[in-house]
């Protein structure tokens, strides 16, 4: 009985399907980028005052969520960062360094997006 799966050949890697090539659990994201928006920061008695989470969330996926690598914007718990008066936001995608920003205006998040387009 082992003899007979040593001389069964091994499945071709390109006839896999993508899925089976990235390991069973894992899934191609549509996605090329995750952008965290820290929901703690609102809560603290030195955060921002003006803008919430759930705003500049939306924000940014107004201005950045369909340009490339076409980022995937969430609301996530505290990301260490804790600026004063202002809101943690962090970036990792496909082919960009990971960045980190302390968003306090509206400017800030327009220099962001600039920043993240320019890698």
């Amino acid at each position: 009985m082992n003899s007979e799966k040593a001389n069964t050949p091994a499945p071709d890697a390109g006839t896999a399907s993508e899925s089976t090539a990235l390991g069973e659990p894992f899934v191609k994201p549509k996605f090329g980028g995750v952008m965290l928006v820290c929901g703690d920061c609102q809560q603290r008695s030195s955060g921002p005052t003006k803008h919430s989470a759930k705003d500049w969330r939306s924000e940014l996926k107004k201005t950045v969520g369909h340009q490339p690598p076409r980022w995937r914007v969430v609301e996530c718990s505290c990301l260490g960062l804790c600026p004063r008066k202002a809101t943690a936001v962090a970036a990792a995608g496909t082919g960009v360094p990971v960045r980190l920003a302390a968003l306090r205006r509206k400017g800030d998040l327009e220099a962001f997006a600039a920043g993240l387009a320019a890698k």
